[in-house]
């Protein structure tokens, strides 16, 4: 459909998921029990195309006065009286019964306003629920009174309806304006274990594909009104699904000493690398290294976290050397914290897709997904979704991405990911364990899985020292150093490792 056919509703995100916005002359009906924001729904939609598209528009209110619909649209920044006084826009007290009774009429004053100052929108709010109707007058029939008045117009109408709170009233009792609305956007409020997420869905629109699903938004969170996240599960760009790390040629350094050598030199633009690890191996000083090896470099970086704050995850990196806050400061390093209490993950992803698209680093650290595991609880499908789009998304922009993920066993390992069967997603996996070798635990490395290339899968000792950081260790070790090298174990992944004793004379 022609983008002049369409009208924008002025909320952020929502025109996305409608392609542009929706069919002008439309008959929107935005159901959700009371709460979920139908009402601040409407007032942007009038707002903005009064304030920033040159649509003036109608504000008709049954039960909350002109008075109060202004205090509240003030503290989203929304100046409605000005608009009033402006003449581009017009609200208007009433009745419900007055209202159907001007919309008969060939002369309405009401419609006269309309006309007055060139409305091009209208909002209700609201039209009756079925327990408040007229017993006299079939529901259909007033729902059609509304829509051939608003519709000789010419005006684009959006209606707000009060339905009950729980799904199963709703889908056993039919919603007879259901059926004349050609547009349905149903606003909830979904409870999520002791949180409570709002969700928006876009049920039909006539003339015009739409993204399905569950959509999560906010109210006010920053830039006022509504904002709209698209579910993560949605398919982006055709570009985007079909991205892949295809320059395997060029490889970036990791920043880890004696790690290179066993990639091949690095690792290549686009790739998803997967570094597994108990807590305390030193997944986290590998990405500190891994951004730093970058800003030396003059290369952007970005640091997603859900495990630490700015403050400590800055600290931590000074410990080993690295000053963070300098790289910061030159705009090489960008460090983002989101804390994981209630997560919208819908919300998350949005922000780290605007941070991609906007900074375009060339490296990435996301930590940890073992946090989005237990943020998603057993939703596993989810859970890989979520991955999926990061994936897609570094690929399309050709960020080398590290994740970091905490694997809950100690010794030994008998999955890379436990419950969360993703590894396929990703290039390249690198494991960090602990060996027991007599009563002292030693690190130990092994990269398990580097697509497109030949890789060793050998393990080798790593060694993480203050002030200086992480490295990895050669196998064949300085006979000074008083103790045996890996090479003269077996079995250094599993949770038993055996010394490893050559035959005397053997070829």
């Amino acid at each position: 459909m022609p983008e002049s056919d369409l009208i924008q509703t002025g909320v952020i995100g929502l025109d996305r998921i409608l392609g542009g916005g929706i069919p002008r002359g439309n008959l929107i009906l935005v159901e959700g029990a009371a709460g979920t924001g139908k009402t601040t729904f409407g007032v942007q939609f009038i707002y903005r195309g009064a304030q920033e598209l040159d649509e003036p528009g109608l504000i008709v209110l049954f039960e909350v006065s002109p008075e109060r619909i202004m205090r509240e649209a003030a503290t989203f920044g929304w100046d409605l009286a000005a608009l009033e006084r402006q003449g581009r826009i017009k609200i208007v007290f009433t009745t419900r019964q007055v209202f159907e009774q001007e919309l008969r009429r060939a002369d309405s004053l009401l419609l006269d306003e309309a006309r007055e100052i060139r409305a091009r929108r209208v909002f209700v709010d609201s039209f009756a629920p079925v327990w408040q109707r007229d017993a006299n007058q079939p529901p259909r029939e007033a729902f059609h009174i509304l829509s051939e008045g608003l519709q000789r117009e010419n005006l684009t109408a959006m209606v707000a309806l009060e339905v009950s709170a729980h799904e199963e009233a709703r889908t056993t009792a039919a919603v007879p304006e259901e059926f004349v609305a050609d547009t349905i956007i149903l606003l909830r409020v979904e409870s999520l274990e002791r949180a409570a997420v709002r969700s928006l869905e876009i049920v039909k629109s006539r003339g015009q594909a739409y993204e399905m699903g569950r959509h999560t938004f906010r109210i006010g969170d920053g830039r006022g009104g509504l904002e709209v996240y698209r579910r993560v599960q949605a398919r982006r760009n055709i570009e985007r699904e079909q991205a892949a790390a295809y320059d395997v040629s060029r490889r970036l350094a990791t920043g880890t000493p004696g790690l290179d050598p066993l990639l091949g030199g690095g690792m290549w633009p686009g790739a998803t690398v997967l570094t597994v690890g108990v807590s305390g191996v030193g997944k986290s000083v590998m990405a500190l290294q891994y951004i730093a090896e970058g800003a030396r470099r003059g290369e952007r970086s970005l640091m997603v976290t859900l495990d630490e704050p700015p403050a400590q995850v800055i600290r931590n990196a000074g410990t080993i050397g690295i000053d963070l806050q300098e790289f910061i400061d030159r705009d090489l390093v960008q460090l983002w914290y989101d804390s994981p209490q209630e997560l919208e993950i819908d919300r998350h992803f949005a922000h780290v897709e605007e941070m991609v698209r906007d900074r375009r680093p060339q490296r990435v650290v996301i930590d940890s997904l073992s946090t989005y595991g237990g943020i998603l609880g057993l939703r596993a499908q989810t859970f890989r979704d979520f991955l999926h789009a990061c994936v897609s998304l570094m690929k399309e922009y050709q960020v080398t991405a590290i994740y970091n993920h905490e694997n809950p066993e100690m010794l030994g390992m008998t999955s890379m990911m436990g419950e969360m069967t993703v590894s396929s997603l990703v290039d390249t996996i690198i494991l960090l364990n602990w060996v027991e070798l007599g009563d002292t635990f030693r690190l130990a490395l092994t990269v398990a899985k580097m697509r497109a290339s030949p890789i060793i899968r050998q393990t080798h000792e790593c060694e993480i020292i203050d002030g200086q950081g992480m490295r990895v260790l050669p196998n064949a070790l300085d006979p000074a150093i008083p103790r045996l090298p890996f090479t003269a174990y077996l079995g250094l992944v599993s949770r038993a490792p055996e010394r490893h004793t050559p035959h005397l004379g053997a070829p």
